[in-house]
């Protein structure tokens, strides 16, 4: 008897270490949980300062206020609960590490009296994939018979919804679609989208067409009175009677120097294949390239149908190489309804007149470009077809080789960012977004 309760008792003392290290164990699993959700805890808000400070040091890259966009990054991070932080440039980017170190409370019994959590992050300033500056003026125009500029109708220019009505069907995703304003269904061909009964585009389609070479803003008969000398050579300009100018013509305001330095065609052509590589804004008074080119609307063909570009909208035509101290462009080009001149004031690019006052840039989808008689672009036609030759029957008084680029003005685009790119050409499209480490 006496044997069994010694046994006993000897295996009572055996569970008492195991109880112990079990004790231990549980211990640590609790620091583990406490100071690991500590630590997790600190490494979300590290990450989201880190974060938060990258695309503000990007956006004031993307659009200065005349800070250091690095210090920006730096107080950013602060204010957002850092508790140290390194903001540089690593090329065109903004990188930033964040770090917050907090009191450990169990982790002290293992001589862990700090945690600390760093996260990292980069921003830059992007412009959209496949957008470009074209050097194309388009004029801000009232709708005919109608007011002046209705600010809340972007210069009267009537738009096609690209996410949900454009982009599936040019992506294959329907074949055919309804569009607002328009009897029938639509659908592609190609690039161009036209009637499926009729062939001919919906009301919205424009077209910029190097037709009638003139400094003067009136081109179309909507704009003159039938008595005037220019009214049989004058081309109809609103071709489905809606009030809108589908038709943007002249020589001399077909293309703009972008950049001042009068390289005339040549010059054009590479933008229009590579974009333009140097900033404007709003507010700019730009010169026109002045004459036929036909070979810009070749380059257009080639390089741009299909695409979505951006097209500068000018108010004003001042027939001054400085239109800055020319009081009557200057009320022109701010007159009520436009916005007021800029604090910073106007600028001007070039001496060479006519000089245009670039208001806006908007986005504008190239279903075609007709350069020669054998190339269709249904806009074309409809164009020729409303504009006979009242001396010649069967004739247009649009020629067959008067060269043309056709296509939508878009509302809601939200196109992919072109992370291997800088924006330097910023427009106000221009998206500051994260980029992976």
């Amino acid at each position: 008897m006496k044997d069994k309760i010694n046994k006993r008792h000897l295996e009572k003392g055996q569970v008492i270490p195991l109880v112990i290290l079990l004790m231990v164990a549980i211990v640590g699993m609790i620091a583990l949980l406490l100071d690991g959700g500590i630590v997790m805890s600190d490494k979300r808000m590290a990450q989201a300062a880190a974060d938060a400070a990258a695309m503000a040091g990007a956006s004031e890259l993307c659009y200065s206020t005349g800070a250091d966009p690095l210090e920006v990054a730096r107080n950013f991070a602060n204010a957002n609960g850092a508790t140290s932080v390194d903001a540089q440039y690593v090329g065109n980017y903004i990188s930033v590490r964040v770090t917050i170190t907090g009191e450990s409370y169990f982790s002290k019994l293992f001589n862990q009296d700090e945690l600390t959590a760093v996260a990292d992050a980069t921003a830059g300033c992007f412009p959209p994939k496949g957008n470009a500056l074209m050097p194309i003026a388009w004029s801000c125009r009232p709708p005919v018979g109608g007011e002046v500029f209705d600010a809340g109708k972007g210069c009267q220019i009537t738009s096609l919804d690209w996410e949900n009505l454009l982009r599936p069907l040019v992506n294959g995703e329907v074949s055919t679609i309804s569009i607002p304003g328009n009897n029938g269904l639509f659908e592609t061909s190609g690039f161009s989208i036209v009637n499926t009964s009729t062939g001919v585009p919906p009301a919205q389609i424009y077209i910029i067409m190097d037709e009638i070479s003139t400094n003067e803003e009136t081109l179309c008969k909507e704009d003159l009175d039938p008595s005037d000398p220019l009214y049989d050579t004058a081309i109809t300009c609103d071709l489905d009677g809606n009030g809108k100018m589908d038709i943007e013509g002249a020589g001399n305001r077909g293309w703009l120097d972008l950049s001042g330095g009068g390289g005339g065609a040549a010059e054009i052509r590479q933008w229009i294949r590579y974009g333009f590589d140097s900033v404007i804004f709003p507010h700019t008074w730009l010169s026109g390239q002045p004459g036929q080119q036909n070979s810009n609307f070749q380059a257009m063909r080639d390089y741009r149908v299909g695409d979505i570009v951006l097209i500068p909208v000018f108010n004003a035509i001042c027939d001054d190489k400085d239109p800055l101290t020319n009081a009557a462009c200057m009320a022109a080009a701010h007159a009520s309804p436009f916005p007021a001149e800029p604090a910073s004031g106007d600028t001007a690019v070039s001496d060479k007149k006519p000089m245009f006052h670039i208001i806006t840039f908007t986005p504008f989808y190239i279903t075609c470009a007709h350069v020669k008689h054998s190339e269709y672009c249904p806009g074309f036609e409809l164009a020729q077809a409303m504009n006979p030759d009242p001396k010649h029957p069967g004739k247009s008084t649009i020629g067959d080789n008067v060269p043309a680029i056709e296509g939508f003005f878009l509302e809601n685009v939200d196109l992919a960012l072109d992370a291997s790119q800088i924006c330097d050409v910023n427009l106000g499209n221009c998206t500051v977004s994260l980029v992976d480490n």
